[in-house]
């Protein structure tokens, strides 16, 4: 058998490998690829964050080197604690994910967690959040400062510019006044316990306030003053405590807790001491009101003693008063009896002019003229009415006379019916139609031989002219004989 060329098998022809489709290719890498990164956690700044209206958010997670695609679903972007942002640094959890239309490759994430200075907002957030639930941060709460202490209490680094200025200001406001200082770290890890371990110790000793204190600086500096522990402290402090952290730009959770916030160490001062000379300057001025007041007053009573001493020096001119005022009341006494008096002479006449209109026999003659008035002027009436009806009675027999069909039938009339039904116009008839014609006394039943349909309702005269009778007036009207 002939070996067409191509079909030999040549042992020095090249094998050429089978070629995998696309799709082929993309689940091979997917088989490869995804049960290998099942969970894996990625750490870089994110980029290019997009927010769809489902809730879905698409970013990328990027570092010095590379660059991966990332998609947290809806369902768990919103059970995030945070929100991302581009350039924030986050550790992300997920598993990694090939998807065959774009022939890519993306980070499907489960888990979101910020990095570095991001990572402590969220938990200053958190903390801030948790305080305010539990009422912690409610100005309610807030305690007055007192007004004059008797002992300030501060924590603070005893080593610091912060106690200086605080002490500097607060003797040259009010000199002498005691101030007991309780050290403690105000940065670095464990501060906060040094803080807290102050106020407990300055409010065993006695003080009337605490002023919490330290210099400006950085977050960072400044974060042990986020502490939960601390700001429970301060918020379980028995007295009114003062926060003076930082800045006045710079807000700690310690400022929010406590009692009143101070923008600086030396604003903490001005509002924990009064000024010693403007006080003494008040006492003396209000001394100075109070003995003023006095002094009128005392003279106002004076003058008073005085009024009253003049009006007792003569007991005769109170009783003259008296006498005149009981001769007043004594008149106007007789006058209103006697008013009292004519008031009821007049009703008593006016009763017995009642009583006297009113006797029975007067009355009896009252009702009989009455009654007899009434029956003459009911005769009068009725005459008059059944004269006047009789009359409208025989108008309206005169006016229903002319519409009597019995008298009109009974001067000679008839009237022509077809099946029951009055016949008008001559018209409604048709030669040989059986008519029944009422007389004034009984009826005929008669057959239509003619019909004219002219105006004139008498049959058998001439049209005008001379001319003959119109056309049908001459036939007659042939009776029924069996109804005859």
């Amino acid at each position: 058998m002939a070996v067409r060329p191509g079909e030999t098998g040549d042992l020095f022809a090249q094998v050429k490998p089978r070629a995998l489709s696309v799709s082929e290719l993309t689940r091979a890498l997917r088989v490869a690829v995804e049960p290998r990164f099942k969970d894996v956690w990625v750490s870089g700044e994110v980029a290019n964050l997009r927010r769809q209206a489902s809730g879905h958010l698409y970013f990328s997670l990027k570092d010095e080197g590379a660059c991966v695609n990332a998609v947290v679903w809806g369902s768990q972007a919103r059970r995030l604690a945070f929100a991302p942002a581009d350039g924030q640094e986050v550790l992300a959890r997920g598993f990694v994910e090939i998807y065959p239309p774009h022939g890519k490759y993306q980070l499907v994430v489960n888990e979101l967690e910020p990095r570095g200075a991001g990572a402590q907002a969220v938990l200053l957030q958190r903390l801030k959040e948790k305080l305010l639930a539990e009422g912690l941060l409610d100005p309610a709460r807030k305690r007055p400062l007192p007004f004059l202490p008797r002992r300030v209490g501060v924590a603070t680094s005893p080593t610091g510019a912060a106690l200086r200025d605080l002490l500097r200001v607060l003797h040259a406001r009010f000199p002498g006044l005691p101030v007991l200082v309780a050290p403690c770290r105000v940065q670095g890890a464990g501060a906060a316990a040094t803080v807290a371990g102050a106020l407990r110790s300055l409010c065993r000793a006695g003080v009337d306030v605490v002023v919490v204190t330290r210099g400006g600086g950085s977050q960072e500096d400044l974060f042990e003053f986020n502490d939960e522990r601390l700001a429970r402290a301060i918020a379980a402090c028995p007295v009114p405590v003062v926060s003076a952290v930082g800045h006045e730009i710079d807000v700690t959770v310690a400022d929010l807790v406590a009692d009143v916030r101070a923008a600086t160490p030396t604003h903490a001062a001005q509002l924990v001491a009064p000024v010693k000379d403007e006080l003494r300057a008040g006492l003396q001025a209000s001394r100075a009101r109070l003995l003023r007041a006095a002094s009128e007053a005392v003279a106002g009573r004076r003058r008073e003693l005085r009024a009253l001493k003049a009006e007792l020096s003569d007991p005769k001119h109170l009783l003259s008063e008296q006498r005149h005022r009981l001769d007043d009341l004594l008149r106007r006494a007789e006058a209103l009896l006697r008013g009292r008096l004519r008031a009821e002479r007049d009703a008593q006449d006016a009763v017995k002019a009642r009583l006297g209109r009113r006797e029975p026999r007067a009355r009896v003659r009252e009702l009989v003229a009455r009654s007899e008035d009434a029956t003459r002027r009911l005769g009068s009436w009725q005459a008059a009415t059944f004269r006047r009806e009789e009359l409208r009675l025989e108008r309206l027999k005169a006016r229903l006379a002319p519409a009597n069909v019995a008298e009109s039938l009974k001067r000679g009339f008839a009237l022509a019916l077809a099946g029951g039904k009055l016949l008008r116009r001559s018209a409604e008839a048709a030669q040989g139609d059986a008519l029944r014609l009422a007389l004034a006394e009984g009826w005929l039943d008669v057959v239509v031989t003619g019909v004219d349909a002219g105006s004139d309702p008498l049959p058998g005269r001439t049209r005008p002219g001379g001319a003959g009778p119109e056309s049908g007036g001459g036939d007659a009207v042939e009776r029924d004989s069996d109804h005859d």
